[in-house]
């Protein structure tokens, strides 16, 4: 199946180099034209400069082919850009789905060993569970990814349904990752509008009456002059009058433009992918619903974003003195601008923030999506209303090939733990961890990797690695301690938990460890717990006679004169071959 992922991403490559060539010829004519056109027009006014009337035609003509070919010139670089983001993501995905994930980011900085499964799961390791499945392209969409892994959400049954139906348009979600990426380094792309909103714009209530009073004697002031009606003095007058007031917001309104200026990239952004959404059609009721909210009658996203690029682009005008005086005096410029700012702000600043939301959260359906489209037979959980488990077919997601050795789980209401023994080596950690996956995705409402999965709604944790922490001068055994009293103080509050733990209690001696781990296990029996426990220690398989709450499972080797063999399944039982002194031996460390 990953042969049809591969096949359609490589067709998206040659999409690509056609794209790539194309725009590259149309920069290279546009960019000629500009040229030749300055220098045609340029001479033509040279010849006509005695003309005033053919002078200022030209002038108009040639001012109007320049920006056109400017502006065309842009486009055609853009199309370029994204011509080449097209590429690289292709060329990405087609590395995914051989083992190589390293181009998406990884997450460091979500890393945190207090968390209650995060650090025992590779969430956030180099190469790890989050550059798997991270197609974010913001510093929002990546902060909205991290916390959906590690919260879960409360109805995963809604990701599943816009998951789904997204990974059969796979064309469109790059299309929406390409708006994102190519302007991911702009200044503001990536914080949140509500910094913006939160700004006050503090316009003065007699600007107002500004926007309309200095028009109105400054424009008449210029005609009369021209006409001799007025002097020079009297038109002074007003000039300095229209500067005196429009001057007085001079450094704040620089302040506004800059601020205004720093999200501009941020909103052409945000207007790309709505108009992209748009385009989508599409039948899921739910994305449905995702488009609808960009049309709200009067609040309208695209015409509300367009108005706030407007705005930039007026602002922008004020930059250039030459531009900024005359308009400022005659046009009150700036006023209007901030009037229109904040009329702007006041119509459109609830929307906005819940818009942008839903923009951050299609990265995230997106990621999973790209994820079910490369993996299609990975599926979707199913939650049990007790606390039944089954689950067939289980693999772990980072290990998902051909040669992947799957796995069954199956636990009734009444058995709450597999005491799983087995050797050094056979798939014990490896099991735990895909199965501790199967948890975070399902409660993520992402796809997961098993054929069937039936699970409870419950919150994962693990107790699999545990260092020493120097700083605070805890020892191994303490720090562990400290893990296990996390897991159960999560029981004491009454939450419904599944616990994965590996090889419990390994700082202490071997009789204390097993007297120990005996009576823990059976503390969180009867807390109702449920979960996994890997151990080497033999004796705690004797609590499945004590109880039927518990039951025993293995993972075994073999042993063929010199060679060892793993099949990596589980089965069920107690394990009855030990490795260590066979590997001890052959290592030539013991006689």
């Amino acid at each position: 199946m990953k042969m049809q992922a591969e096949t359609f991403y490589k067709q998206q490559l040659q999409i690509a180099e056609s794209l790539i060539q194309v725009s590259f010829k149309k920069v290279r004519l546009f960019t000629f034209l500009r040229l030749f056109v300055f220098a045609i027009f340029g001479s033509a006014l040279y010849l006509f400069w005695g003309n005033t009337f053919i002078f200022s035609l030209v002038l108009i003509i040639g001012i109007t082919a320049f920006l056109v070919m400017v502006s065309l010139s842009v486009d055609a670089k853009l199309a370029l850009e994204k011509a080449k983001e097209l590429k690289r993501i292709n060329e990405n995905e087609i590395l995914a789905l051989h083992g190589d994930w390293s181009s998406f980011d990884a997450g460091k900085e979500f890393q945190s060993g207090i968390h209650p499964f995060s650090n025992d799961l590779d969430l956030f390791a180099p190469k790890g569970v989050f550059g798997f499945l991270n197609r974010t392209v913001s510093t929002q969409g990546k902060n909205a990814l991290a916390s959906l892994l590690l919260d879960g959400i409360q109805n995963p049954k809604y990701n599943n349904q816009i998951i789904e139906a997204l990974s059969q348009e796979i064309s469109w979600t790059q299309k929406f990752r390409i708006s994102g990426s190519i302007n991911s380094r702009e200044k503001g792309v990536n914080q949140s509008f509500k910094n913006w909103f939160d700004q006050k714009i503090n316009n003065p209530k007699w600007m107002k009456w500004m926007i309309f009073v200095i028009p109105s004697f400054s424009i008449p002031a210029l005609i009369l002059y021209n006409f001799d009606l007025i002097s020079s003095m009297v038109f002074g007058i007003s000039i300095s009058v229209s500067m005196s007031i429009t001057g007085r917001l001079v450094k704040s309104t620089n302040v506004i433009a800059e601020s205004v200026s720093k999200y501009a990239a941020k909103a052409a952004v945000m207007l790309d992918q709505i108009q992209a959404l748009n385009e989508l059609k599409i039948e899921n009721e739910s994305l449905q619903a995702i488009k609808n909210e960009f049309d709200k009658g009067e609040l309208n996203a695209v015409l509300g974003l367009r108005k706030f690029l407007n705005i930039n682009k007026q602002l922008d005008l004020r930059m250039n003195i030459l531009i900024s005086i005359p308009l400022n005096i005659f046009f009150a410029w700036d006023l209007i601008q901030r009037n229109s700012l904040e009329k702007w702000k006041a119509k459109y600043q609830n929307a906005f923030l819940e818009w942008e939301e839903i923009l951050v959260k299609l990265e995230v359906y997106i990621s999973g999506a790209t994820v079910k489209f490369n993996a299609p037979n990975a599926t979707f959980a199913d939650f049990s209303n007790d606390m039944s488990i089954q689950i067939s077919g289980l693999i772990h997601p980072l290990l998902n090939s051909a040669k992947a050795i799957s796995n069954e789980v199956e636990m009734n209401e009444n058995n709450q733990f597999i005491i799983l023994t087995g050797p050094n080596m056979a798939g014990k950690s490896t099991f735990l961890r895909s199965l501790g996956l199967t948890f975070v995705f399902a409660n993520a409402g992402f796809p997961v990797f098993a054929d069937i999965a039936k699970i409870p709604k419950v919150k994962l944790y693990s107790s699999m690695r545990t260092s020493d922490d120097l700083s605070n001068e805890s020892s191994y055994f303490h720090a562990e301690l400290m893990r296990l009293k996390f897991i159960m103080d999560a029981l004491n509050q009454n939450q419904a938990v599944f616990i994965l733990l590996d090889e419990i209690l390994k700082g202490t001696n071997s009789k204390d460890k097993e007297e120990g781990s005996k009576k823990f296990l059976k503390k969180l029996q009867s807390k109702g717990a449920k979960g996994i426990i890997a151990t080497h220690d033999l004796s705690l398989c004797e609590l499945s006679i004590e109880s039927k709450a518990f039951t025993n499972a293995c993972f075994d080797s073999t042993i063929e004169g010199e060679n060892l063999f793993f099949d990596y399944r589980m089965k069920s039982g107690i394990c009855q071959n030990m490795n260590a002194s066979f590997l001890l031996k052959r290592m030539q460390l013991v006689d």
